[in-house]
């Protein structure tokens, strides 16, 4: 079972696609930096050779690849990603946010087929806890909306809206406690401020920490 790495913090932020999460985590992201933090941003999948595969097929569809085939694509992705930038990241004292993380394969491969338990036992066999994770959630329509409006993308496979129904009551069905549901209607900065609220108490974590002190006074 991961442990929380105690010298930095791990804030992810989930939602469905659409949710608007990879704003809210860019936008956390460029405040904390304002403040002085030493703050780190990166996403899931990530560049590597794995999550580029992942995107591609994202994109072309995924007839030709078994789900159980996908979802090892997206745990050698993970390991590295867990290796070279969260845990060192998190060593260092650092704020590192995240846009999705196993949650979403937990949702997202579960609604596949796959037994979420599993995936959840393997992916914490190595990753990190966070915490905390911020729940961006909106309906399903509207999440899709977004996608039309202002991506002016078709949504794909994994945003047909039978499908993210299912993956919608499978985060619903996330229950852990560092896990904080935000209401994500409204304008951008006022679902900013919610997870700002959540976000601040973690703050004084690292606040006098060796890391954050010597950037302040660098």
């Amino acid at each position: 079972m991961s442990k929380h790495v105690t010298q930095g913090i791990l804030i992810i932020i989930e939602g469905i696609d659409g949710a608007g999460k990879s704003t809210q985590a860019r936008m956390l992201h460029d405040d904390l930096q304002r403040c002085g933090i030493d703050v780190v941003l990166s996403r899931e999948p990530t560049d590597s050779k794995y999550g580029r595969k992942i995107r591609e097929l994202a994109q072309k569809g995924r007839e030709a690849i078994r789900p159980e085939e996908e979802y090892r694509l997206f745990m050698k992705d993970r390991k590295i990603h867990v290796d070279t930038l969260i845990l060192p990241a998190l060593k260092d004292g650092k704020v590192v946010i995240l846009d999705r993380y196993y949650f979403s394969t937990i949702a997202y491969q579960g609604t596949l087929g796959l037994d979420p338990a599993k995936i959840r036992q393997e992916n914490e066999a190595f990753c990190p806890l966070p915490d905390i994770v911020l729940m961006v959630d909106i309906p399903t329509a509207i999440g899709i909306d977004r996608i039309k409006q202002y991506r002016k993308e078709t949504p794909n496979l994994f945003e047909k809206a039978s499908y993210l129904e299912k993956v919608a009551e499978n985060m619903a069905a996330l229950s852990d406690d560092f896990i904080v549901r935000i209401d994500g209607s409204g304008n951008l900065k006022d679902v900013q401020r919610r997870i700002r609220a959540h976000v601040e108490p973690l703050l004084k974590k690292i606040a006098h920490s060796p890391s954050q002190t010597s950037k302040k006074t660098a």
